[in-house]
């Protein structure tokens, strides 16, 4: 009898172990809401490829993708059906964003010849309303320019150079590049000395964090360095639902370009933890990123109070 008693607590004590050890292999799912890692959080790790978009704002967004095509020509195209309505790879895209380029949209032929990519597409592209014309110009343009090797875009239709917007019937000057501007704010006392500036904000939909940029229109004559870190550190911009997390007390002291680098001297106030001698990610990545839009250098050295703090390579930002 003890015996037969003494398997029976043994059996019980085993299989009671082996369902812990099942619970322990396979743990409950964490939800969103019992996670610890804060929602704020933007890893540019993940980084892998560029489009721009349209967002819920009607913004054209900058939204990462993953491209598989091996030569310019490929991946150029390949981002081309990201942008194009009811394409295969339109359905890969995110909640929350949209393409532009009109269905049935097709592209007839492409080349690169030093930097400028021209892309021939059908005459479905002129299926664009008033509304989105200028938009499908910007979101081309700067999602072929994401290509490191494209530094200019020749646009197209049936052979024929598009020179001008299908229905406001804007000039377009040939090639396009990113002076073209992208979401375009103006602030003009004047119509002539006016100057362009592209800056980066963050916005947010469903959790999901990304840059919309906003090229400045205006007749400032401040140094664009200047113009990208006032308006930056300015108040939030609210009712676009756009966002900068830099500092409002942020003072730019110095910059200067040499050897192909940008050196930016900040006031404490830019830190996330002067303990730390830490500035947040999403600080450092709209400002780098605006910068690359508005100069010709490689890498952008940050300091604090002539103190180095980082360094950070723009061609890793393609």
């Amino acid at each position: 009898m003890f015996k037969k008693s003494s398997i029976k607590k043994i059996c019980l004590a085993s299989f009671c172990l082996l369902i812990l050890f099942i619970l322990y292999l396979f743990p409950k799912n964490v939800s969103k809401s019992d996670s610890i890692v804060p929602d704020t959080t933007y890893s540019v790790s993940n980084v892998k490829d560029t489009v721009y978009l349209l967002d819920k704002n009607s913004y054209v967004a900058r939204v990462n993708i993953a491209i598989k095509g091996e030569t310019v020509e490929k991946k150029a195209e390949e981002i081309i059906s990201f942008l194009t309505i009811g394409s295969n790879n339109a359905a890969l895209i995110p909640n929350g964003f949209k393409p532009i380029i009109p269905s049935g949209t097709k592209v007839l032929a492409t080349s690169l010849d030093d930097g400028n990519f021209k892309i021939d597409f059908s005459q479905e592209l002129l299926n664009i309303t008033k509304e989105e014309e200028v938009k499908l110009i910007e979101s081309i343009v700067y999602s072929l320019t994401s290509l490191k090797e494209i530094k200019s875009v020749t646009i197209l239709v049936e052979g024929k150079i598009l020179n001008k917007l299908p229905h406001s019937e804007e000039f377009l000057d040939n090639p396009l590049d990113r002076t073209y501007g992208i979401n375009k704010s103006y602030d003009l006392d004047k119509i002539k000395g006016s100057t362009k500036t592209t800056l980066y904000y963050l916005s947010k939909y469903d959790g999901y964090y990304y840059y919309v940029p906003v090229t400045k229109v205006s007749n400032d004559s401040k140094e664009k360095i200047e113009v990208i870190i006032k308006e930056l550190s300015s108040n939030p911009i609210y009712e676009t639902n756009l966002m900068s997390y830099l500092n409002s007390e942020t003072t730019l002291q110095k910059y200067e370009i040499l050897d192909n680098t940008m050196s930016i001297d900040f006031n404490n106030a830019i830190m996330q933890d002067v303990t730390k001698n830490d500035i947040l990610e999403e600080v450092t990545y709209a400002i780098n990123l605006s910068i690359k839009d508005n100069y010709d250098v490689e890498s952008v050295s940050y300091t604090v109070d002539a103190k180095q703090i980082a360094t950070f390579d723009l061609k890793s930002l393609e």
